[in-house]
């Protein structure tokens, strides 16, 4: 497949990875009147974290298919983790269910694990690529979990 191909692939993934942020932006008033968890980063810091994660996941993704290894059991796993990712900007941003954005953070921390263990048989550089994502979801289960129990 062509340069052209893998390079609207890697800004598709970032573009798809992103929707949720972008249909539900920032908190608005409500998030502003929660107390925040001891280390809760600033909205800037999350901005560079978020698209330092998603070129990850993008190269991950690309990386699968120019080796030929994105399968239909691949392709489902990133589907499922791509679809908590944005359950958690619903729930959290536009619903302020804090309690439901909890569990969906284990739920993307449980299929982010997945996809490296499944990856990493068939190229260690894309399984690679998702820890550090995984990483961040166990500090996100903190923070949602902190939102929780703060915010009572």
């Amino acid at each position: 497949m062509s340069f052209l191909y893998h390079t609207l692939l890697f800004f598709a993934v970032i573009v798809l990875y992103s929707l949720a942020s972008l249909a539900f932006p920032g908190g608005g008033a409500w998030y502003d009147s929660l107390t925040k968890p001891e280390g809760t980063p600033p909205d800037h810091v999350l901005a560079v974290v978020w698209l330092i994660l998603y070129v990850l996941i993008a190269s991950s993704v690309v990386i699968a298919v120019r080796r030929k290894q994105m399968n239909g059991e691949l392709l489902l796993l990133y589907g499922i983790n791509w679809s908590f990712h944005q359950l958690f900007t619903l729930l959290f941003y536009k619903l302020h269910v804090p309690f439901l954005a909890a569990v969906d953070t284990i739920l993307i921390l449980y299929s982010t694990w997945v996809l490296i263990r499944v990856i990493r048989p068939l190229d260690k550089i894309a399984s690679s690529l998702l820890i550090p994502y995984l990483q961040w979801s166990v500090f996100a289960i903190y923070l949602a979990v902190s939102f929780c129990v703060l915010n009572l």
